[in-house]
């Protein structure tokens, strides 16, 4: 979310907005309610820092990651609750990672494992607080986010799924940020080079699939030279061309 937080509420909406939501969150067990606050949250939270700290300050992070708990079957709040992360994970990365964040993404994905939305917006999210804190990157890899994101690269190879291998991609690629041989093989096993490829070969004239493919090929063959040759095997019977020295 690169425009997160540049532009001071523009809106007109206060900090008392979001005070107001967050006690939605925290009192209602009403479906429709919370939807509503999630989406004012959000809303703010994109077009204002200020918004952004103050949620931080009255303990927002721990009411959102609590009410995505309590409606984990919702694929619509999901999604909302995702795309509030992704605002937060520019300014509060560690404290998303210390509040559980990609442990209750990890249970969002397993809760709607049909939902290409879904899965496009959790890998987004979990994308940006990996990329952003180690910590968060170290727990999403020991609860074994990576081989989650290649299920999810197998899973969703329809002509529209396009968007959702992306977010897989970049989420793979930050996943692998300083990643151990045993990390690499680890995902190597789950079938993740030929998943990379197969996402290539779906979307040849997609430049940023193209481009989030090469990256994470690269860095997962790049010091185990049998991952190489098996990548370049693949490759070679897709006619696909990789740089693996990037």
């Amino acid at each position: 979310m690169a425009g997160s937080g540049i532009l001071e509420d523009p809106t007109g909406r206060s900090k008392e907005d979001i005070e107001q939501a967050l006690q939605t969150l925290k009192n209602s067990a009403e479906r429709d309610s919370c939807l509503s606050a999630c989406e004012l949250i959000e809303a703010v939270t994109f077009r204002s820092t200020t918004c952004q700290q103050r949620l931080l300050e009255i303990s927002g992070i721990e009411i959102l990651l609590e009410n995505m708990k309590k409606h984990l079957q919702d694929r619509e709040l999901q999604i909302m609750f995702c795309r509030i992360l992704q605002h937060l994970a520019a300014s509060a990365p560690k404290e998303l990672s210390k509040a559980g964040a990609c442990s209750v993404l990890k249970a969002v994905l397993e809760a709607h494992p049909s939902e290409a939305s879904v899965h496009q917006a959790s890998w987004q999210a979990l994308e940006l607080i990996a990329l952003r804190d180690e910590e968060a990157r170290r727990v999403a890899v020991q609860d074994g986010c990576p081989e989650l994101v290649v299920a999810s690269l197998k899973k969703f190879r329809g002509p529209g799924d396009a968007a959702v291998q992306e977010a897989c991609l970049a989420a793979l690629q930050a996943l692998l940020e300083s990643a151990t041989s045993e990390l690499c093989q680890s995902v190597a096993k789950t079938g993740g080079i030929a998943a990379i490829i197969g996402a290539l070969a779906d979307h040849r004239d997609h430049a940023q699939m193209q481009y989030w493919g090469q990256i994470v090929l690269a860095h997962l063959c790049c010091d185990n030279p049998e991952l190489r040759t098996e990548a370049q095997r693949k490759c070679h019977w897709q006619k696909i061309e990789i740089d693996f020295d990037l």
